[in-house]
């Protein structure tokens, strides 16, 4: 499962790439074709109802709301965490969240 912008923040990471000369426009589309033959679960909560969660996350865990969303996300639907980022991690752990 993953937040409903989350195809918005793949396309900007691929893009970035693209404009620093990592990966070809044609890369780009080749892995956007590979995400859409995950078929991803998206979550379509809206923010009013898990702003508040975040917040706290945030707080207590020092993390940017970008980062607080996927953890929140991974505790509400009792999904794992797969994240490479260990303040994500630690929080997660913090919060008794697996992670891949």
């Amino acid at each position: 499962m993953v937040p409903a912008f989350w195809s918005v923040e793949v396309l900007n990471s691929l893009l970035v790439g693209e404009r620093r000369g990592r990966i070809s426009p044609e890369q780009t589309q080749a892995f956007l074709g590979d995400l859409r033959a995950l078929r991803a679960t998206f979550d379509h909560a809206s923010l009013e109802q898990v702003f508040g969660t975040i917040q706290t996350i945030c707080r207590d865990h020092r993390l940017t709301p970008y980062d607080a969303l996927y953890v929140e996300l991974a505790m509400r639907s009792g999904c794992p965490l797969a994240t490479l980022d260990q303040p994500q991690k630690d929080a997660a752990t913090d919060l008794g969240i697996p992670c891949l």
